[in-house]
């Protein structure tokens, strides 16, 4: 009788497709990013709250520089990338990359910061000044520069110091070689509850249409795995769901990933989570500043279409 139970469950094992004695192996995807953002820790927290392994998926992080990751997504290191929303214009320089869903609007992860004993206490203050970016032609590059042009200083007022990552360019601020630093709103909180500095400006106060974070993949995995990535951008927003249900989690998960303080990381937890896309439909109103951007910021030379830029075909996303 024992013989005929096992061999019954042999039988329906082979007619499910189960693998007795072995679970079948989720789908492997690797997402690539670049820097610290509150919504970049989206990957942790589906993987704490088991969403990735609720959809078959076995999720792998790259971080590498900014300028890297449509390299990585191109020879197929990593299948998904988090970037800036600047960075859809290589797709027009020949780059096999597009935009597949909108990760977050408005600037509300960056800020102005300077140093606690600067003279700059107001924007006005500003013109003429240097504040370190990350890299010329980067979403900084532009902010410095639209900050100016609102000001009535034309885009060059204020002067870009393109210095890299944020420990050089906080390096350059504190020896007093820049005026200001243009950088994100957890480190800037951090560095101004520590009594060294102060925040001048709020970007997501200045520019209320852009899409600062989106989400992007090759040309050769959206034809080769079109079920995977919808999977992915699936978890991906019931991640960026349960985030903003869950902030005690999502601040917790933050400041472990990144090694930010907790109490600077909850200050601009509420902040940023206003700006994250709950679908990923591109705003028409923020991406047609991004392709204007593109031409000012002279990575383009002539105004692109939206459609060489992102497409809707995976959006919006429900689960």
């Amino acid at each position: 009788m024992g013989q005929r139970r096992v061999s019954l469950a042999i039988l329906v094992a082979a007619i499910c497709g189960w693998s007795v004695g072995a679970a079948v192996a989720a789908d492997k995807i690797v997402a690539v990013r670049s820097g610290i953002d509150i919504a970049f820790a989206a990957l942790e927290v589906g993987d704490a709250a088991k969403i990735w392994q609720g959809l078959d998926l076995e999720l792998q992080v790259l971080e590498v520089p900014g300028t890297r990751i449509e390299q990585v997504l191109t020879s197929g290191d990593a299948d998904v990338g988090l970037g800036a929303g600047i960075a859809l214009g290589q797709r027009v320089k020949g780059v096999p990359t597009i935009g597949v869903a909108s990760v977050a609007g408005p600037p509300n992860n960056f800020t102005l910061l300077v140093n606690a004993d600067s003279p700059i206490k107001t924007i006005a203050d500003l013109k003429g000044k240097t504040v370190a970016v990350t890299t010329a032609g980067s979403v900084t590059d532009w902010l410095v520069r639209e900050l100016s042009r609102r000001q009535g200083w034309g885009t060059d007022g204020i002067k870009s110091a393109p210095l890299g990552d944020e420990t050089a360019r906080m390096a350059a601020l504190r020896t007093k070689n820049v005026d200001a630093d243009l950088g994100s709103l957890m480190q800037s909180f951090q560095f101004a509850d520590s009594g060294q500095g102060r925040i001048i400006v709020f970007f997501g106060d200045v520019v209320k249409d852009f899409q600062t974070l989106v989400l992007k993949a090759s040309d050769k995995f959206i034809e080769q795995h079109p079920d995977r990535l919808q999977r992915f951008l699936k978890g991906w927003f019931q991640s960026v769901a349960y985030m903003k249900a869950h902030p005690d989690i999502g601040v917790k998960v933050v400041s472990d990933s990144f090694k930010i303080d907790p109490v600077a990381v909850a200050k601009a937890y509420e902040v940023e989570m206003k700006m994250l896309s709950d679908d990923g439909t591109f705003d028409v109103a923020g991406m047609d500043v991004i392709r204007h951007s593109l031409v000012e910021l002279h990575i383009l030379d002539t105004l692109p279409e939206r459609k060489d830029l992102y497409t809707d075909r995976f959006v919006p996303v429900k689960w």
